[in-house]
């Protein structure tokens, strides 16, 4: 797992995000899903395949975050996977960690049977049916209980890169099938689709969904190609973006591709203190000027304006407003001034 994983995985962990991030997605920003109702779970599935030649072969996939939904009883798992690159088979992808999620709850309902002891009897999934009975010749062969339950998966996709999503969403895009046959009756009776749930970050239609800081983060990602609306977006949330917390900061960094502009937080500040971002672009560009101003002769003053273009040209200001600082901090016609900014740009 990347650097930029690993942020963007921290950051959702939290419950009040994972819990709006899904109420948003799925429930049209009806608080379904509450905080205080989820539950981390182990994000391994790791099972074996024997083939008729009697070898076998380990299947081991890793979730970016899997939580149990309990609502009075168990009622789901959640899982969310985070992807910085479009994936094309993502269709074929989810649906195989589904089917492997489904196979280990199957595997362990009976390695629970096999192991209970009295009329106790408990699970990593939860709660097993109490009692024991004699087992079918069908039962056994199932490995699976004709009165077992297991739990339903709801998988978000969560997708952060500029690019916009173009990849497949469900896996009938995947087939090579002509119009007429894809809306062919039998097609869809007996080939079972699969749809994957996308949360393309950077494409939010109604914020208003969401109730946590996503709302700010999501409308923060619409301007992440227009540097000058991007920055005016968070002067106008300036009350938000100047204390977010560490992990806030650290997944921002990457969701902006910024990590040589917005400087590495992680071990200069406490978990539980505050960054204001809005200072960290001003000190920022406050710090190019300043570099730029004391270049000294010839050489040096080239490096300075191009330095002075390039940092104004990073945070989103217009080229009018460079040249303006070139002239003024630089002492030149407006002429040259718009010259070095066209060179530089």
């Amino acid at each position: 797992m990347g650097r930029a994983d690993v942020a963007v995985k921290i950051w959702l962990n939290d419950n009040e995000r994972f819990a709006d991030l899904f109420n948003g997605t799925i429930f049209g920003g009806e608080k379904i899903i509450l905080p205080d109702e989820l539950e981390d779970l182990d994000r391994e599935t790791d099972i074996l395949i024997t083939d008729k030649k009697g070898k076998s072969r380990d299947l081991r996939r890793h979730r970016d975050l899997v939580k149990r939904w309990r609502k009075k009883v168990d009622l789901a798992v959640l899982a969310c996977e985070n992807q910085n690159r479009i994936h094309y088979a993502m269709p074929v992808r989810g649906m195989f960690q589904d089917g492997l999620f489904y196979t280990d709850q199957i595997r362990d309902l009976w390695r629970q049977r096999k192991t209970r002891k009295g009329n106790k009897e408990t699970s990593y999934y939860g709660n097993l049916r109490a009692g024991t009975k004699h087992l079918t010749a069908e039962e056994y062969l199932s490995r699976f209980v004709k009165t077992d339950k297991i739990y339903p998966i709801l998988n978000l996709i969560f997708y952060y890169d500029l690019k916009e999503w173009d990849g497949a969403v469900e896996l009938y895009d995947m087939f090579q099938l002509n119009a007429e046959l894809r809306e062919e009756k039998l097609l869809k009776k007996f080939v079972p689709n699969y749809h994957i749930n996308l949360v393309d970050a950077g494409n939010i239609g109604d914020l208003k969904n969401f109730h946590s800081d996503l709302q700010q983060i999501f409308g923060m990602l619409k301007y992440r190609s227009e540097k000058e609306k991007l920055q005016d977006y968070i002067l106008e949330n300036r009350e938000y973006f100047e204390n977010v917390d560490v992990e806030t900061y650290q997944a921002v960094r990457e969701f902006l591709h910024s990590e040589g502009m917005l400087k590495d937080m992680g071990n200069a500040v406490k978990k539980e203190e505050k960054i204001n971002m809005c200072k960290a672009l001003e000190d920022l560009y406050s710090d190019g000027v300043e570099a730029g101003r004391k270049e000294g002769r010839e050489e040096g003053r080239v490096q300075g304006i191009k330095a002075l273009v390039e940092t104004c040209r990073d945070l989103g200001a217009s080229k009018e407003n460079t040249v303006s600082q070139l002239m003024t901090r630089f002492v030149m016609q407006q002429d040259l001034a718009v010259k070095n900014v066209d060179q530089y740009w």
